[in-house]
């Protein structure tokens, strides 16, 4: 658990590192490259985790890195195709002795005074966990789509993804020994990685609003020119899978929270257990589906809708136990 003393090493320190794990955007990257540089705070030490990419990805970022010559240390870790957790993990190793870490996706752009608003506001407030600015979502030709006030998030970081999940890395920036307290990102996971780390890291203290300039979340850049675009949304089941860590993630937010205080995640769970059985419906897996609108029953006994299609999607076979929802074993797969 991260306390206020884990950071007292680094008591005075502003150093930050900056973290891009990258597979098979070689455009893409090349176009978010320059809002680091351009940071009117820089990065201490820019590290690029390529996950495997067969596109020339680290390639062509060592010579834009090189011409550029930035005025910071920098360096391109090129490792085997594994996952995003696992590249945003071999970054976190080459920059755990910097107080401050960020995590950039690929597609994502900062405003010029990002890393200046945040270490800016960590370094004033020691016991804070992270501090988040306001994000924008974009498409590919820079059009806004939606954005977030992210004051939203600091009231409760945690019932909030649950709410609206956690795909803040982009916006955040956090402290190193934070991250590495709540064990870092978790490669067991096949899908939201982030939400356990980020609710994680609120569970032990404080996050902060940056007020400001919102960064780019950019939509639908990879498509057309046949770059890689978020694997998490290829998964035809992938509300199951959110569903399943939302559930360790309220366990544990259990242990530190009374049951009132944990009254909005349980009617953000059962609306994700509610997706998941409409999504496997769709997909003809009616078992499933069925244990789902349980699991959303269970959390919200009111959630009429969730009675209906209950009702309506089918018997429950006897082998549906065997095909259903494994709690146990995911759970230790994630005990530390």
């Amino acid at each position: 658990m991260y306390s206020a003393a884990c950071s007292a090493r680094f008591a005075g320190d502003d150093r930050v590192g900056v973290v891009i794990p990258v597979f098979n955007r070689r455009s893409i990257l090349l176009e978010t490259l320059p809002c680091v540089l351009a940071q009117t705070r820089l990065p201490n030490r820019l590290v690029i985790v390529d996950d495997g990419s067969t596109d020339g990805t680290p390639t062509a970022a060592a010579e834009w890195l090189t011409e550029a010559r930035p005025a910071f240390e920098w360096q391109i870790i090129r490792a085997p195709h594994k996952s995003a957790a696992a590249a945003r993990n071999l970054g976190l190793e080459q920059t755990r002795t910097l107080p401050f870490v960020a995590f950039l996706d690929s597609d994502d752009l900062w405003p010029t005074d990002f890393l200046e608003r945040g270490v800016t506001r960590l370094v004033g407030n020691p016991r804070a966990q992270a501090a988040i600015a306001d994000r924008r979502y974009v498409d590919a030709g820079g059009q806004e789509i939606d954005a977030t006030d992210c004051r939203e998030v600091v009231a409760d970081p945690v019932t909030w993804f649950f709410q609206f999940g956690a795909g803040v890395a982009s916006c955040s920036l956090l402290r190193t020994d934070a991250v590495l307290a709540a064990g870092a990102w978790s490669e067991s996971l096949e899908s939201a990685e982030d939400a356990m780390l980020f609710a994680q890291v609120a569970l032990a203290g404080q996050w902060l609003h940056l007020p400001g300039a919102p960064v780019a979340f950019r939509m639908g850049a990879a498509q057309p020119r046949a770059e890689e675009h978020n694997l998490s949304e290829r998964r035809a089941d992938r509300h199951l899978h959110w569903s399943r860590v939302f559930e360790l993630i309220y366990s544990r937010a259990r242990a530190v929270r009374s049951e009132r205080q944990c009254a909005g995640m349980r009617k953000a769970l059962a609306q994700r257990w509610y997706f998941a059985g409409k999504q496997l419906l769709a997909l003809g897996r009616r078992d499933e589906c069925r244990e789902c609108f349980a699991r959303a029953i269970h959390w919200n006994p009111m959630m009429f809708r969730a009675w209906r299609k209950l009702a309506t999607s089918g018997k429950r076979s006897t082998d549906a136990a065997a095909a259903a929802l494994n709690f146990d074993a995911l759970s230790a797969r994630l005990a530390v």
